[in-house]
């Protein structure tokens, strides 16, 4: 048989024993490619195969490489999950470590990341990019004439390969990656199709809730921002003789209240948010807190706070910039934040992706919110400490 006929096969196979893979499976066409640098790849709508580097695959280890080829579908790898100006073939390295966290087998499939990485396992998959991408300029900065770093003296893969070769096969593995809502929106019914059906087939527990993080809800943002700025209003009460007291008259002094709620902004400056989100986020900003707050300053931070004081909101929207490369830390803003009394709430821009953060133990809780670009995540370490929002274009 054909490898496209063993292809052909396994997925009749899986219509009874794997009902979301085969689902999400019958969403995207599959073809031959004789001439791609990689075993095969998805994308674009399509999966594609490359028979000559395949065929000497059993057929446990194919319907392991095509399980594995459509789980990163289902996980959205090649559709909408992408940080900002990609390298590719980080983006597929990375996207196979996810995968060998989750299916067994990976390493007798060749999707076993090459070993020079040192990255701690269980990560998500922007976490692993971004942990990566930085190895990678690295060592291709002190490459020598053969693309291998100098002064290495194991084997940069697990089977004695050059890195330069894992890292031209995984970009042509990427190569049809691109954002695409209407085919996540396809993948995303399928899944919910699963939960409500509860037919997951073979994917172990962790799997499916790691794929159930992916669906991604609807929200009313402009409502949880407005009810965000609804709970941190404060007012200064003013006594005045121009107004009657509503019980005695003008026997006794009236009050007038005015707005004194300072809000402050922490901008994530760490390379991974473009200007242009910053841009449309303070805008967002402007626009719903303008109303009642009395003063809004912006801090930009990475794995410190960047700015040397706070700014005001009209002079940040004009001058900020990504000035940060390292990596990303909430807890000097936070700090700042507590060690502030004038503030009266804190809303962060972010893709989400840094540590858990601590609050202090002998403070009073402040309102804190969160503002998630596109690719942001990380949701379930932030929604303690306050609201957590995605709004479209971020």
């Amino acid at each position: 048989m054909t490898v496209g006929d063993r292809i052909k096969t396994i997925s009749q196979d899986w219509f009874l024993t794997e009902p979301l893979i085969f689902a999400v499976l019958c969403t995207h066409a599959i073809k031959r490619n004789d001439n791609m640098g990689c075993d095969m790849r998805c994308g674009k709508g399509v999966i594609e195969y490359n028979p000559e580097r395949l065929e000497h695959f059993d057929d446990n280890q194919l319907a392991l490489r095509l399980k594995a080829e459509v789980v990163r579908i289902i996980l959205k790898h090649p559709y909408q999950r992408q940080p900002y100006n990609p390298r590719r073939d980080v983006m597929r390295l990375s996207s196979d470590m996810t995968l060998s966290d989750n299916l067994e087998g990976m390493d007798t499939i060749g999707l076993e990341p090459p070993r020079i990485f040192n990255v701690p396992r269980d990560q998500a998959f922007e976490q692993y990019y971004s942990l990566m991408a930085g190895q990678v300029v690295q060592l291709e900065q002190n490459a020598d004439g053969d693309g291998i770093p100098i002064d290495m003296d194991l084997p940069l893969t697990g089977d004695g390969g050059d890195l330069t070769d894992d890292l031209l096969e995984a970009d042509a593995g990427a190569s049809l990656w691109e954002e695409d809502e209407l085919m996540s929106e396809k993948v995303n019914h399928e899944i919910e199709t699963a939960q409500r059906c509860n037919q997951w087939g073979s994917l172990s527990g962790d799997l499916r809730a790691l794929i159930e993080s992916t669906l991604v809800s609807k929200q009313n943002f402009r409502a949880i921002l407005s009810q965000f700025r609804a709970s941190i209003l404060s007012t200064k009460r003013h006594l005045t003789r121009m107004r009657p007291n509503r019980r005695y008259g003008f026997d006794a002094m009236g009050s007038q209240y005015a707005y004194s709620t300072c809000l402050l902004v922490a901008v994530d400056v760490s390379g991974s948010v473009p200007d242009e989100d910053i841009r449309k986020f303070l805008a967002v900003i402007n626009r719903f807190f303008k109303q009642g707050i009395e003063r809004i300053e912006v801090i930009e931070f990475d794995s410190k706070i960047t700015t040397d004081k706070p700014i005001a909101l009209k002079q940040a929207a004009r001058s900020i910039k990504v000035t940060g490369r390292g990596g990303t830390s909430f807890q000097p803003a936070i700090d700042f934040y507590y060690e502030h009394e004038e503030y009266d709430g804190l809303v962060f821009l972010t893709d989400g992706y840094a540590a858990k953060p601590k609050l202090p133990d002998d403070k009073r809780h402040k309102p804190l919110a969160w503002i998630l670009t596109t690719n942001g995540g990380n949701e379930d370490n932030l929604k303690p400490f306050g609201p957590v929002v995605r709004i479209a274009g971020l």
